[in-house]
């Protein structure tokens, strides 16, 4: 059944398919597989296709055969470490994002903005999610939600800094988006994508090397306190976050 719909494909359709997002998505569709699951990204001209859920995209190797018979010049992206992150992010995105919602989001000058999208681009179809990319013309009026590209690592740099400053943890700081939109976002929900997301899955996604080490000489105490217990124990992050969303729900 499988190996028949990855090469039923309507030929009419075939001759007028075009590398737009509309048309890729629709040939996907014809060949079975679950856009709802599968990214699409233009960069500029160099579009991918990244595979958010292999079971669920229904992205299967003989259907990538035909795909790549078609539009051989687009690649697709299967990645375990990729997965990973659309799954821990999908349990905060699920929580957070609301059908046909007006999502603002960074700008994507810069490869972890683009990542960021890449991993929240099939809520488009999903939920029916409009992005929309900040610029400077973009009003408070615009949109219904902001996305905030903060990680799980500098979440709880942050809270390891408050406790050794010894003024208690600032949970509305994760909140302050103004290094990245210029607009007053107080009355705005803001959406956590990465929140759950270590940065080394990142980095190594991105092919960023950067070691996490202890570094005595670091006057960022909390980053060097990070180095030391990601040896001891790698699931440290997680358990912090944890802890410091405990507190902040039964503070509030």
């Amino acid at each position: 059944m499988d190996d028949f719909l990855s090469n039923f494909v309507l030929k009419d359709d075939e001759k007028e398919l075009s590398d737009s997002k509309k048309d890729v998505m629709k040939f996907l569709k014809q060949i079975g597989v679950d856009t709802r699951f599968v990214s699409f990204f233009d960069d500029d001209g160099d579009i991918k296709l990244y595979i958010e859920n292999l079971r669920f995209s229904k992205f299967s190797k003989k259907r990538r055969e035909t795909f790549n018979r078609h539009y051989s010049d687009i690649e697709v992206v299967r990645s375990s470490l990729f997965q990973k992150i659309c799954s821990r992010s999908s349990k905060t995105l699920a929580e957070s994002l609301s059908p046909k919602e007006r999502i603002l989001i960074p700008r994507m000058d810069n490869d972890y903005n683009k990542f960021l999208y890449i991993v929240i681009e099939p809520y488009s179809r999903k939920y029916g999610i409009n992005f929309i990319e900040y610029d400077e013309n973009i009003g408070e009026n615009d949109f219904d939600s902001v996305i905030s590209p903060l990680n799980l690592n500098q979440e709880v740099n942050h809270i390891l800094n408050d406790i050794f400053d010894g003024k208690g943890i600032e949970w509305d700081r994760k909140f302050d988006l103004s290094n990245i939109y210029d607009l007053n976002l107080k009355e705005k929900d803001v959406i956590f994508p990465f929140i759950n997301v270590p940065q080394e899955w990142i980095n190594d996604f991105l092919g960023i090397e950067k070691e996490y080490e202890i570094d005595y000489e670091n006057e960022d105490i909390a980053e060097s306190f990070m180095g030391f217990l990601t040896e001891i124990n790698p699931q440290f992050k997680e358990n912090v976050l944890a802890a410091s969303t405990f507190l902040e729900s039964h503070q509030k």
